[in-house]
C-alpha cells in the first residue's frame, strides 16, 4: 500500500488542490468543479482513496443515474486495471473510491487520469457543480460537517452549522445523571462478562473482549446518563475492572463444576479461595488468567475510549475545507 501522506500531496500538485496540513486530504475547484479527494489509512498506509463531486443537470432537472455511474466505473477500470474503483451517488454527491495498490508513480496517474475522465464526463453531458442537498449552483465549497466530506452552498453550510450550534449547546447544558450511567454501565458490561467467559471457554484471553466491554459500558453509559464527562470515565472504568473479576470467578467456577461432579455453580465460588490454598498450580493459573484478562480487556477498552472521545469532539464539527 501506498505512503499516505506522499500519495496525497503528489495528487494535490498533480490536480492543482489544496493540501491540508495533516496530508489526508485535498480539495479545490478543478476545471469549475469542487471537488476533494481523501484518504483512509491505516499506520500511515493508504487503504482508500475517495473522490468527491458534485453533478446536477438543469435542462432535465435530474443528476446521475445508475446507468452513468456503471458507465464511468466500466470505463475507469477498463483505462486503469480491474476492480481498481467503484462508485457511489447519494442526492447530487458522486464518491468514487480508488484502491491505492501499485507502484506510487502510476497509481497518481491513474487516478488523476480518472478524476479528469469524470470532469470530463460531466461537462460533455452538461452537468454542472451544485450543493449535494439542494442542488443549487452558486457559492458552493468543500466542507467537514461531522468528521464527513461534503460539497455543500453557504446557505446549506450556514443552516448546518447553526442546527449543530444549538444541539451543542443543548447537550451542554444537561447535566449528566451518574446513577442511571451507573446502570446502564453496568448493564453494558455484562455484555463483556458474556464475551470474556466465552473466549475464557476456549482457554483464550483476548483484546477483542475488552473492546467489547468498554464499548458496551462506554456506549450504554452516556446513553443512560444523556453524556459523558471524564467522572463518568472513571466510573466505567471502576464497573469494568470489578466486571472483569466477576468473569474470571465465573470462569474458574465453571471450571470446578466441570472438573468436581458434585460441585454446583454457586457453591463452586465460595471454593476457588480453598482451590488457590490447596494448589498451587491452580492459585498460579488463576492469578495469570486475571492479570490477563485486566491487560488485554484494559487494553481494549482504552481504545473503545480513545474512539468514543474522537467521535465527541468531531460530532459537532463544521470546518469549510476551502
Amino acid at each position: 500500500m501506498a505512503n499516505t501522506k506522499k500519495l496525497m500531496t503528489n495528487v494535490a500538485n498533480t490536480l492543482g488542490l489544496n493540501l491540508d496540513p495533516s496530508g489526508y486530504f485535498s480539495s479545490g475547484n478543478y476545471n469549475g468543479y469542487t471537488i476533494i479527494v481523501n484518504t483512509l489509512s491505516s499506520y500511515g498506509a493508504a487503504t482508500k482513496v475517495e473522490f468527491r463531486i458534485t453533478a446536477f443537470n438543469p435542462s432535465t432537472n435530474t443528476t446521475l443515474n445508475s446507468a452513468n455511474i456503471t458507465e464511468l466505473i466500466n470505463t475507469i477500470n477498463s483505462n486503469t486495471r480491474k476492480h481498481f474503483c467503484n462508485a457511489t451517488i447519494q442526492n447530487c454527491l458522486l464518491t468514487i473510491s480508488f484502491v491505492p495498490n501499485g507502484k506510487m508513480e502510476a497509481l497518481v496517474q491513474n487516478i488523476c487520469n480518472s478524476i479528469a475522465y469524470v470532469v470530463n464526463y460531466l461537462q460533455s453531458q452538461n452537468y454542472i457543480p451544485c450543493d449535494e442537498i439542494s442542488g443549487r449552483t452558486e457559492n458552493l465549497v468543500a466542507a467537514v460537517i461531522a468528521g464527513n466530506f461534503h460539497i455543500l452552498d453557504s446557505i446549506s453550510y450556514n443552516d448546518i452549522s447553526k442546527n449543530f450550534s444549538q444541539a451543542q449547546q443543548y447537550e451542554h447544558s444537561i447535566k449528566e445523571n451518574f446513577a442511571a450511567g451507573i446502570i446502564g454501565g453496568i448493564l453494558g458490561s455484562l455484555v463483556g462478562v458474556l464475551c470474556i467467559v466465552i473466549i475464557g471457554q476456549l482457554n483464550y484471553v483476548a483484546v477483542i473482549s475488552g473492546i467489547v466491554m468498554g464499548y458496551a459500558t462506554f456506549a450504554l453509559y452516556q446513553k443512560f446518563a444523556k453524556k459523558i464527562s471524564w467522572v463518568g470515565i472513571v466510573i466505567c472504568f471502576v464497573i469494568m475492572c470489578a466486571m472483569i473479576y466477576f468473569s474470571v470467578q465465573i470462569n474458574y467456577a465453571i471450571w470446578l463444576v466441570r472438573t468436581f461432579s458434585d460441585v454446583n455453580f454457586f457453591d463452586a465460588f465460595s471454593y476457588i479461595p480453598q482451590m488457590k490454598e490447596y494448589s498451587s498450580e491452580f492459585a498460579s493459573a488463576y492469578n495469570s488468567d486475571l492479570i490477563l484478562n485486566y491487560v488485554f480487556s484494559i487494553a481494549g477498552a482504552a481504545l473503545t475510549l480513545a474512539s468514543l472521545l474522537q467521535a465527541n469532539k468531531i460530532k459537532y464539527e463544521t470546518k469549510i475545507l476551502n
